[in-house]
């Protein structure tokens, strides 16, 4: 049942990253899913969880971007209308555009505010809160942070804990391998500014997290982390995958019996 919440939020698009390839994951793919379709629930794919979440938020409008058998997420989800939420689709089949390119391409589909997931990612967030955080600061990018024990595997953030302004952007590789007080990972998950796309060229390959944030921050523009408590997993290989739902299915349980009680 589609939750009845104000359509407050419905004036933000969502954009998720579909296209990966998932190459670590083929024992689980078997050659035959895009990484954000493998089972988190019996066989509800994680991107289906993704969107429900958000869509029990308020959020209405997806863009997916497309590319490693494209036709498995297009017939599952369709135009979105059997979830109650609207999906539009990007093209990537010829040519992957990267996170930056990816999102320049849909420039004209986008709200002034939106939305940017990494399709591969499993949480529960609640994006109402960081949306404010983001607007009340005027942030250009706020990016979802988090503590991590390896930090060496993925980009840092490091922030003033005073106003959550983000200093310096460390992007892989680098050569942390402890968290201080002021340093987080990302997460992969972010609240946008659609002003961003001025500084993407059209039609490249660009990344977001390597080339676009590093030079926002040079060139002067505020952009603000968000430190997250709440758990925010990868299905980047099988060992993680398992992990992932393993944990997802604890969260159910939990929510079932809060419900319940």
């Amino acid at each position: 049942m589609i939750s009845d919440i104000s359509n407050k939020y419905s004036k933000y698009k969502v954009m998720i990253l579909g296209a990966g390839l998932g190459v670590r994951l083929s024992s689980i793919t078997n050659g035959n899913l895009p990484k954000v379709m493998v089972p988190i629930e019996d066989k509800r794919p994680l991107l289906e969880h993704t969107i429900t979440l958000l869509r029990d938020q308020g959020f209405r409008d997806f863009i997916i971007n497309l590319h490693y058998l494209p036709e498995k997420i297009t017939s599952h989800f369709s135009d979105g209308s059997s979830l109650g939420v609207n999906i539009t689709y990007s093209d990537e089949t010829d040519r992957l555009l990267n996170t930056a390119g990816a999102i320049k391409k849909v420039e004209s589909h986008l709200s002034d505010t939106f939305l940017l997931l990494y399709g591969d990612m499993v949480h529960f967030l609640d994006f109402r809160p960081i949306l404010k955080f983001h607007e009340d600061l005027n942030s250009t990018l706020t990016p979802i942070l988090k503590k991590s024990d390896h930090p060496q595997n993925v980009d840092l953030a490091e922030i003033n804990p005073i106003n959550y302004q983000i200093l310096k952007w460390h992007s892989r590789p680098h050569q942390i391998y402890e968290l201080e007080n002021n340093l987080f990972t990302n997460s992969g998950l972010y609240i946008v500014s659609k002003k961003v796309l001025d500084s993407i060229p059209s039609n490249k390959p660009k990344s977001l997290d390597a080339e676009i944030i590093p030079s926002l921050i040079s060139s002067g523009h505020k952009l603000h982390g968000y430190p997250s408590p709440d758990d925010i997993l990868d299905i980047g290989s099988p060992d993680r995958y398992e992990i992932a739902k393993s944990w997802y299915m604890e969260q159910i349980s939990k929510k079932k019996s809060s419900r319940q009680s």
